[in-house]
């Protein structure tokens, strides 16, 4: 795996701190983990980075949840934060995770929950895509992984249908195969042009290969209402 380009556009541009996306590449692993924080939860930003940090190294285990919901607990202690704090904490943080893992480098695995998203391409056309398939999906609530161990029971049952997996095998492809992984903001402004039989926002997603292009190409999305505001990170490899 080769990473041509990794980076993040904050969703307000004055407080890059509070991005609350995280992502870690590997390539000599051929190894990719992005996770989304849910804005709407307790210190999101801490829960999504715990969990990329957890999964750059291993598989996705019931073992290794439980030590980032313990982790992520050790963080903080309820009786020092203000009464809403505390409140919000003890509801749960929550946020997506993507793992992209090449093998032998003619197969690729995925493993997806929430709408994080990963798009396999050619450079003309989706070969793969994971684990939507069209842009209205990204409009449902997903299930997120919590900090409240109660909380992940459906997800971290054998076989959960809430936990997206699959496998792609180049076969006799020839050529180079590219792999994008976003989050959802990315991702859905990329499915609802491609549902359409518009290609050139794929063109314009694997040509980026600076942070200044991401950001150029977000905001001025962001602007015309062709993209939700909201922390968009994008990692692009050629497999």
């Amino acid at each position: 795996m080769h990473i041509l380009f990794h980076g993040s556009v904050p969703k307000h541009a004055d407080t890059p701190i509070d991005n609350e996306d995280a992502y870690r590449v590997d390539a000599e692993r051929g190894r990719i983990v992005v996770s989304d924080g849910a804005s709407e939860s307790f210190d999101a930003k801490s829960w999504s980075r715990l969990l990329v940090d957890r999964f750059l190294d291993t598989g996705f285990t019931h073992e290794g949840v439980v030590e980032c919901v313990s982790a992520f607990a050790d963080l903080h202690d309820p009786e020092l934060l203000s009464w809403s704090r505390a409140a919000a904490f003890e509801r749960g943080s929550f946020a997506t995770l993507l793992i992209a893992q090449e093998r032998d480098g003619d197969r690729l695995d995925i493993l997806s929950i929430g709408d994080s998203f990963a798009a396999l391409t050619d450079g003309q056309v989706l070969l793969g895509q994971w684990p939507y398939d069209t842009a209205e999906q990204f409009f449902e609530k997903p299930v997120l992984l919590a900090t409240k161990a109660e909380l992940n029971a459906d997800l971290l049952q054998d076989r959960s249908e809430l936990v997206v997996t699959a496998s792609w095998k180049r076969g006799d492809l020839q050529g180079p195969v590219f792999l994008l992984c976003m989050t959802d903001a990315l991702g859905a402004w990329l499915l609802t042009r491609m549902n359409s039989g518009d290609a050139s926002a794929l063109e314009r997603l694997l040509e980026i290969r600076d942070a200044a292009t991401l950001e150029e190409l977000v905001e001025r999305e962001r602007d015309i209402g062709a993209m939700r505001r909201d922390d968009s990170t994008l990692v692009i490899a050629m497999i």
